[in-house]
């Protein structure tokens, strides 16, 4: 069989013959000359394939280059799949991205048919084509309030009533005196704690757009979400989160109006001392599986003291959790052993921060750790496991920071750089803390920076920006279930909106089972 007769179609072009083979046949049209060759090449390159993969010596490779998945070049960046889409490093993946299909409305023509004469000329006569297409996206209120109203019969004897059921579409979003559907709670607390769009501002807004719902109503249904979805929240963070194998770690300041200092005792120690400093704190633990779970708690507490509520709850005899975190001596746990990584991004941050008064010095710093993240992004590329990561990192990223901790060590020995200046206190940080920044070339599955936690945090950082403040301890909770089923249901690539309203389709049974209703376990069952 000749391969003369073969055509290399990009996904784009393979994508764009579908849809005219498809419009040709719902509107029967006859494809073109050019369409009909390349439903030709398409059979050739199918039966050539056939043909090839009863060959036993055909590699993976060959199959990969002969179907076009891969082009025939050999140069080596395409090798290493650089040339590729790749997922960024704050997590995001336009694959998780809902692909919303358009409504198709169909106009048809009223004044000519097909076989008239030709109303311009008078001399052909009307034939089927292409037609014409217009995509209009439309702007509309997210609610849309529905009157539905069931046809009743009574009984003029008994006095017995009999009202039309209502469809089950309508039943699947909430009971039958149910205003606010579960679609339309669901869309409240996301837009309050994924947009960190205010309740006040979401009413403004529902005014102006002429279906008005006061701000304490969106606060009520967004409570309703909370509820809701609490269980699953509380499984996560009392069942699975205390046994993963890794956490990342981190806090941001917030705000609670009503909250008053309190006396809690020191970690470590029986002595009790007036609190006063409120925080959101932000857990990622890796479980077994590889799934990721996202946890916030709002209080007066820090990050280390939500990890070690967390560990406490530990099985015994697991092993010794890995924890990634910036370089605070209240980041670490005081219930259990634990492996302690650091954040390479807040030690290059250090110098970074310097660049304008120590230019040189802290060009070289960074020159070097831009490498160091070059060869992390190139394990992900290439999906390699955790002892192949850590043995690509000892060989290519050791020897670079072993360079970077002679240089520093030479820059304060010799007095070439003033040990309290700004750049000799980056200087000391990176020798300080030298063992927890190099882990990712010590242990297999350690992580280079704290930056998936940092990214998770902006949930938070975007609501306080835009609301200010929690008014009460119960707000603040009940914005940290459902920023934390949000935020998990995003690491997992599940649309949000449609896992609350599932959750509260199901709430009795959530109650009873929880671990039946998990983000991913939703992802399966769509």
């Amino acid at each position: 069989m000749s391969n003369a007769a073969f055509k290399d179609l990009s996904p784009e072009e393979l994508d764009d013959l579908i849809d005219r083979v498809t419009e040709a046949q719902e509107h029967e049209l006859a494809l073109s000359f050019d369409d009909c060759q390349l439903l030709i090449d398409a059979l050739l390159t199918l039966a050539t394939l056939h043909e090839k993969l009863s060959d036993s010596e055909i590699t993976i490779a060959k199959l990969r280059k002969l179907a076009g998945i891969i082009r025939s070049s050999e140069k080596l960046s395409r090798q290493l799949g650089r040339g590729e889409t790749k997922k960024s490093r704050s997590g995001r993946n336009k694959k998780n991205t809902p692909d919303l299909r358009p409504e198709v409305v169909k106009h048809p023509l009223t004044e000519q048919s097909k076989g008239d004469e030709c109303p311009e000329c008078g001399k052909g006569t009307l034939h089927k084509y292409e037609p014409a297409t217009l995509l209009r996206i439309k702007g509309h209120s997210p609610f849309t309030p529905e009157q539905h109203i069931m046809e009743r019969l009574r009984c003029n004897a008994c006095g017995a009533y009999f009202t039309a059921d209502l469809p089950e579409e309508v039943k699947a979003d909430g009971g039958a005196n149910q205003k606010y559907g579960y679609s339309a709670c669901s869309i409240m607390a996301v837009a309050k704690f994924f947009s960190g769009t205010p309740y006040y501002r979401q009413g403004s807004l529902q005014d102006m757009l002429g279906v008005s719902i006061a701000a304490s109503t969106i606060f009520d249904q967004s409570e309703k979400v909370a509820n809701a979805v609490f269980p699953v929240f509380r499984y996560l963070l009392n069942i699975l989160a205390p046994d993963a194998w890794h956490y990342y770690i981190d806090d941001t300041s917030n705000r609670i109006l009503n909250q008053k200092p309190i006396k809690k005792k020191r970690r470590n120690s029986d002595e009790e001392q007036i609190r006063t400093g409120i925080y959101t704190s932000g857990v990622i633990a890796t479980l077994a599986d590889g799934h990721k779970l996202v946890l916030y708690e709002t209080g007066i507490s820090h990050a280390g003291e939500l990890i070690d509520e967390i560990l406490k709850q530990r099985s015994p005899g697991a092993k010794k959790p890995m924890i990634m975190s910036d370089a605070l001596s209240s980041n670490r746990p005081t219930v259990c052993e634990a492996t302690i990584t650091l954040c390479n991004a807040h030690a290059r941050r250090h110098f970074y921060d310097l660049l304008n008064h120590f230019e040189e010095k802290a060009r070289y710093v960074l020159e070097r750790y831009n490498k160091i993240w070059q060869h992390d992004d190139h394990t992900v590329e290439n999906n390699m496991s955790a002892k192949e990561r850590l043995a690509y990192h000892q060989t290519h990223s050791q020897p670079i920071m072993e360079e970077l901790l002679e240089w520093c060590n030479e820059q304060l020995e010799s007095e070439k750089t003033e040990e309290n200046s700004g750049l000799g206190k980056a200087i000391k940080y990176f020798i300080k803390h030298y063992n927890g920044l190099t882990c990712f070339c010590k242990i297999e599955g350690a992580a280079i920076d704290n930056n998936l936690m940092e990214t998770r945090l902006k949930l938070v950082v975007r609501n306080r920006k835009n609301a200010g403040f929690f008014k009460t301890g119960s707000g603040a909770a009940i914005g940290d279930v459902i920023t934390s089923m949000i935020a998990t249901s995003q690491q997992v690539g599940v649309n949000a909106v449609n896992y609350f309203t599932y959750i509260q389709r199901h709430a009795e049974q959530v109650k009873a089972a929880p671990q039946n209703y998990l983000p991913w376990q939703f992802k399966e069952k769509r």
